[in-house]
């Protein structure tokens, strides 16, 4: 019993006051000689490679110019880094607590892209070219009246928001955009030459040319009047101002019904015009009696018709057209503006 009492106790152990490690090296540098060794070596029999590359990376340069490409490379890589996470074609599932995800600045809309608003534009995006919708922001008011796109765009699996009216405003920067937006691709412009030659077949064609008309409020007024009489092309030096947001939502979808035309020269476009059988006809935006002008009831249309639409009137444009036409006011009201009368040229046209 004995035995078996001395085998169940537990066993003790007892901490010793000196320091081993110490007496360790003390025995190991008299045994070795390790202590002369190290300090002739200088830390280098075991370098720290994770320090000593820290300080590497960390080291100031001397030229000035290298430290700046550098700043400006980590600069760039963070912000490409922060427009992936934050890209609106990323679609997330987010509850109302979280921030919404339109992120969407001047950045992405460069070169690319650009904000279509308001019910109608939007309506006529979806309907001439869906293709080109990369994103959607919608109120919850407004979503009924587009369950078709939302529904197209859930399934091309394509991001779309559910926000509030201010957060549109926010990203439309205006108080006027109905309760919808849209990220669209931008439009590519044609060729003058490339638009006869899809216009060879039609015996009637009518082209409006836009000279000096950069108010996107009096250019969207001229597209809704083009559209609504069945112009075909526009013809503009800056095609981008129809990718104004401005000008769609006062179009109300008229820039989708239209081709858009770029001309860099408006002299030698209107002389290939007239080679093709088209009439040249320029609108005054007043009355002038130095130039020789007719009033409207007194013009006989072609079939193929180049309206020149300008506020400031241009004299080398004067000069190629073919007919010169004002519409006669009063003392009280001499002109009117040049959408609305543009309006009125294009309803005689039609008939």
């Amino acid at each position: 019993m004995n035995d078996n009492t001395e085998k169940s106790k537990p066993t003790i152990f007892y901490a010793k006051n000196s320091a081993p490690k110490k007496s360790s090296r003390s025995a190991t540098e008299k045994s070795t000689g390790w202590k002369s060794k190290r300090k002739d070596d200088s830390f280098q029999s075991k370098p720290k490679r994770d320090r000593q590359d820290r300080i590497e990376t960390f080291k100031p340069r001397n030229d000035k110019s290298d430290f700046i490409k550098n700043k400006f490379s980590v600069e760039l890589n963070q912000s490409q880094s922060f427009i992936a996470n934050d890209s609106p074609w990323q679609k997330r599932v987010r509850t109302n607590q979280q921030t919404p995800t339109f992120g969407y600045d001047g950045y992405r809309q460069q070169k690319e892209e650009t904000l279509v608003y308001s019910e109608n534009s939007c309506k006529a995006v979806f309907k001439h070219r869906r293709t080109a919708i990369v994103k959607l922001f919608i109120t919850q008011e407004m979503a009924y009246q587009f369950k078709d796109i939302i529904d197209w765009l859930v399934k091309q699996r394509l991001g779309y928001d559910v926000v509030s009216s201010e957060q549109i405003s926010k990203i439309t920067q205006t108080q006027h955009h109905g309760g919808v937006c849209l990220i669209v691709k931008k439009r590519v412009p044609l060729t003058l030459l490339d638009y006869l030659e899809e216009q060879s077949d039609r015996d009637h064609d009518c082209v409006l040319a836009i000279d000096d008309v950069n108010n996107p409020h009096n250019l969207g007024g001229l597209i809704r009047s083009a559209a609504f009489y069945g112009v075909n092309g526009v013809m503009l030096r800056q095609t981008n101002l129809l990718d104004s947001g401005a000008a769609m939502r006062v179009a109300e979808g008229g820039i989708e019904a239209v081709e858009a035309i770029k001309s860099d020269d408006f002299v030698a476009s209107l002389d290939m015009l007239k080679q093709r059988g088209y009439q040249i006809v320029a609108l005054l935006p007043c009355q002038a009696k130095s130039i020789a002008s007719s009033e409207l009831h007194k013009i006989r249309f072609n079939k193929k018709v180049a309206l020149v639409i300008f506020q400031q009137i241009n004299m080398k444009l004067i000069n190629c057209a073919n007919v010169v036409v004002h519409l006669k006011g009063n003392d009280n009201m001499p002109a009117l503006n040049i959408s609305v009368a543009t309006g009125i040229l294009l309803s005689n046209l039609q008939k």
